[in-house]
């Protein structure tokens, strides 16, 4: 501490307790904040005391001189300045005293008409010992504190929580002001924080966790206010679209936009159903949460099937009250639908959705072609060969263009093959290419916002009659398949 300068003026305009003003010194000497301000009051104690001592010493002697000396105007001056010193010296120690260490009364001159004083303070005033923490850590006051927040979480399962702490307007200004950029000092959130953590850690046995808490317990200390965040729980999976015809996601009815009408009869949805609904639904009876988010790693149309090894999605549950369950039967529900299946299930972490929601994964499809006038399999044989590696400039669809940015993206095609002829004007093609690409332009050209399409290497109008999904590729080593 040889280079640490203690400020102690600030204990002449707040009286802060011994917590309050060791605070301000928390990262220089390995203690409890309480009993590093009492040691730094009691140290300035002892300082100006001694320092009173000195003083008087000088007095006593210029009055000595005073009595024998013709130079009686300068000794004066100097009597004068002295006395100054020693009422600064006097406040300094009385302030110190008000503060909180009483074990000084016997220091402090006219003892009983600062207690007086006090006494007669505005019991608005007078209401805290400390402007600063104001007895938030009073035992009783922690106490409660606790035994409510153990209330609001009783009807959540957790393993892991974080205490956060909400301060004042008034208090904040005022913590401003008094740690004034001071490298050495905590804020009374990190203590407050430190303390409430330790009580729910001994009165419930869960972890405190700091970087992804199960739930995260807001306190006001000052109006005992609680407000608790749930996190979600995250199940990461593949699903597989058995069907055609349903979204993927939950689509309000255009026409009443979810409030109910005619139209929808009453059910405010543009379809029955979708593969979101069909796998949230019995993970949030078992979870019990408030709401649920579907993250995919893009989507299907809503006539395109999702085959092969499926398409990865994380599960989001807010605000669930229970955090554990086995896995496999919510799985096997799911399944029972006929329409969609799930598999590969384990519990994820929010990152998941970046990875799942932002890359821009391969994928392999298997398109219906229809041709408009007959092709024989030499053109067909032709049109694979053209098609290997090929680079596709790609204007944004027309039938997405009222929600897509007018772009023009580039995209590859890695490796295509035949995978059956149907009849002189239909066959399947599998195609694997980036993610992004819309596949349905790809066969029909769009009017020629994409080229080269197979409309145009085979110089006959084609159709994508159906499409399907049969791998997305969500490892970059992963090869087509």
């Amino acid at each position: 501490m040889d280079n640490i300068t203690i400020d102690y003026s600030i204990l002449n305009k707040y009286s802060l307790c011994h917590r309050c003003f060791g605070r301000l010194y928390a990262k220089s000497l390995h203690t409890t904040n309480y009993e590093r301000g009492r040691a730094l009051k009691m140290a300035k104690a002892i300082e100006l005391e001694l320092n009173l001592a000195n003083l008087y010493n000088l007095l006593n002697g210029l009055n000595e001189l005073n009595e024998n000396s013709n130079d009686i105007g300068e000794i004066k001056e100097t009597e004068e300045d002295i006395i100054k010193e020693i009422e600064i010296k006097k406040e300094e120690l009385k302030n110190i005293y008000k503060s909180g260490l009483i074990e000084i009364t016997n220091m402090v001159e006219n003892i009983e008409e600062i207690k007086e004083t006090e006494e007669t303070t505005n019991e608005n005033e007078k209401k805290y010992s400390c402007p600063y923490c104001r007895d938030i850590f009073d035992k009783n006051h922690l106490n409660d504190i606790s035994e409510k927040i153990l209330k609001f979480t009783s009807n959540y399962e957790f393993d892991t929580f974080l205490i956060g702490t909400v301060l004042p307007k008034k208090i904040k200004e005022l913590e401003k002001e008094i740690i004034n950029d001071n490298p050495m000092a905590e804020s009374i959130k990190q203590e407050f924080n430190r303390m409430m953590g330790k009580m729910i850690v001994e009165k419930t046995n869960k972890v405190v966790e700091k970087t992804n808490p199960d739930i995260v317990i807001m306190v006001n200390p000052y109006n005992k206010r609680i407000e608790l965040q749930i996190n979600s729980i995250f199940i990461k999976g593949r699903y597989n679209k058995l069907i055609r015809g349903i979204p993927q996601s939950h689509w309000h009815c255009r026409s009443c936009r979810g409030k109910g009408c005619e139209k929808c009869d009453w059910t405010g949805k543009q379809y029955p159903t979708s593969v979101e609904e069909i796998i949230a639904e019995p993970f949030m009876k078992a979870f019990k949460g408030k709401e649920e988010a579907f993250h995919g790693a893009g989507r299907e149309d809503i006539d395109v099937r999702m085959l092969g090894n499926g398409r990865p999605f994380v599960l989001q549950i807010k605000e669930p009250k229970i955090r554990k369950a086995d896995l496999k039967p919510l799985m096997e529900e799911v399944n029972k639908s006929g329409k969609v299946e799930i598999h590969n299930l384990e519990y994820g972490v929010r990152k998941d959705i970046i990875f799942f929601k932002n890359e821009a994964h391969r994928k392999t499809y298997l398109a219906h072609v229809e041709c408009e006038d007959e092709i024989t399999e030499d053109e067909i044989k032709q049109l694979v060969e053209q098609m290997q590696n090929l680079t596709i400039n790609q204007r944004t669809p027309q039938r997405v263009s009222h929600r897509r940015a007018d772009l023009i993206r580039v995209r590859n095609v890695y490796a295509v093959s035949l995978n059956k002829i149907i009849n002189s004007k239909e066959f399947e093609l599998k195609i694997y290419c980036d993610g992004g690409l819309y596949i349905k332009e790809l066969i029909h050209g769009d009017e020629g916002r994409t080229i080269p399409s197979v409309s145009e290497l085979l110089n006959k109008k084609c159709i994508c009659k159906f499409l399907d999904v049969w791998d997305v590729h969500d490892f970059e080593h992963e090869e087509e398949q």
